[in-house]
């Protein structure tokens, strides 16, 4: 079993934080409310093990998940 296996939304999500997007911009992009996308980032805070953005990306990228 993989540890960090993320949803494709929150792949999807990472993706788009790699990027510099803001929560605004990315549920603009993925057409759904600012307060899905703080959803989906709690899911990735925790699956990853970090406590904020910077932290996610850096840690996917370690990962070969982006």
């Amino acid at each position: 079993m993989v540890k960090y296996k993320l949803t494709p939304r929150q792949t999807e999500v990472i993706k788009k934080l790699a990027r510099g997007l803001q929560n605004k911009q990315i549920a603009y992009e993925m057409k759904v409310s600012e307060a899905t996308i703080k959803l989906h980032m709690s899911g990735l805070f925790f699956r990853l093990g970090v406590k904020n953005r910077t932290a996610a990306v850096l840690k996917a990228m370690e990962l070969n998940l982006i």
